[in-house]
């Protein structure tokens, strides 16, 4: 009963942000039988069943009554989407832009949501997708010309896979490329991963550059995981929430990185360096870190601290990198060492 009340309040809040301006208005809290159906008496529901369900207009399949406006609403669980489809057994009084007696579905859970059809007539709308996890419905009827409705049936996909593939001597791996990607809306929950594949047998230095967490020490809602080997539970290395965000040292080739970001928590942010490195002996050209580290020669006096400890930076005075950036789907970047005093 308290989970009902909780429901109602959180639906009445919705109500206040736009629901008005029909003769009556009716909005309930999701009520099923065992089938997962909303009865046919109910004007308006707030459906997020996990396997789907079915909604009616008021009385359907028989006429629905006059002077009513009622509000659906479909919820699915995060990186979920909805398929929305409608029975070809549907009439709703036609008129031009239907002005009256409608349906209007709109991408998301509010009446300010952008919309994606408002429908009348005899023709039933058939197929309905949504970008993200929630669709407004509203049926609205005046007071003349009834007819038989419609009923609808929903379900749910999974969205936009949100992966990163990432290789090379080093890389930036950063949370706004799931934005700069497309792979998420920014009122959308995120669950990404970047899988860093480097050679056979080397491994893999993890230095974060920038992290916060929104809602930090609140697991559950926000955090950055790291994976040494597999995305899988039993090889996580280490899991952030809070403030903090230490250095990782990978003991294979294959690095994974989640995010974990609810709706509320959208603006948690991170940036790590990852550096591909072997064990000495140092072999050809890769240089020595003075800790247990060989790293790609390219990586040594180019402004950015590959190693533990700033051993690749050291003793760079006087020579800088000239580089040159190529933008493909990220950008990639080639060095020319030079010495200032002999190449100006």
């Amino acid at each position: 009963c308290l989970r009902s009340l909780f429901i109602f309040a959180v639906v009445a809040s919705l109500v206040n942000l736009g629901f008005s301006g029909a003769p009556t208005k009716c909005f309930v809290t999701s009520v099923k039988n065992n089938s997962g159906v909303t009865p046919a008496g109910l004007c308006g529901a707030w459906d997020k069943e996990s396997d789907g369900g079915l909604f009616t207009s008021p009385n359907y399949p028989e006429k629905y009554p006059p002077d009513q406006e009622c509000i659906y609403i479909i919820e699915a669980s995060p990186r979920q989407c909805i398929d929305l489809y409608f029975d070809e057994k549907y009439a709703i009084e036609p008129s031009w832009e239907c002005k009256f007696d409608h349906i209007e579905v709109r991408d998301g859970p509010f009446s300010f949501s952008p919309i994606i059809g408002r429908y009348c007539g005899q023709e039933s709308p058939t197929y309905v997708k949504s970008s993200g996890r929630y669709l407004w419905i509203k049926f609205v009827a005046d007071g003349e010309l009834e007819a038989i409705g419609f009923s609808a049936r929903y379900n749910f996909t999974q969205g936009k896979i949100c992966e990163f593939e990432m290789s090379g001597p080093e890389g930036i791996v950063e949370s706004i490329m799931v934005m700069k990607e497309g792979k998420a809306l920014q009122t959308e929950a995120v669950d990404c991963r970047w899988f860093i594949r480097a050679p056979p047998g080397s491994k893999i230095y993890l230095r974060f550059l920038d992290y916060e967490m929104q809602n930090s020490n609140e697991c559950k809602r926000n955090f950055v995981a790291v994976y040494d080997g597999s995305s899988s539970v039993e090889h996580l290395k280490n899991k952030f929430c809070s403030t903090v965000a230490n250095d990782v040292m990978l003991l294979t080739s294959l690095g994974v990185i989640r995010m974990w970001a609810d709706e509320t928590s959208r603006r948690s942010r991170f940036r790590i360096l990852f550096t591909t490195f072997h064990e000495p002996p140092c072999e050809g050209d890769s240089f020595f870190c003075h800790s247990n580290m060989c790293i790609n020669h390219t990586l040594v006096c180019n402004g950015i601290q590959n190693c533990v400890y700033p051993w690749d930076e050291n003793g760079c005075k006087g020579k800088y990198k000239h580089f040159m950036c190529m933008l493909t789907s990220y950008y990639f970047c080639t060095f020319d060492t030079f010495d200032q005093d002999k190449d100006l």
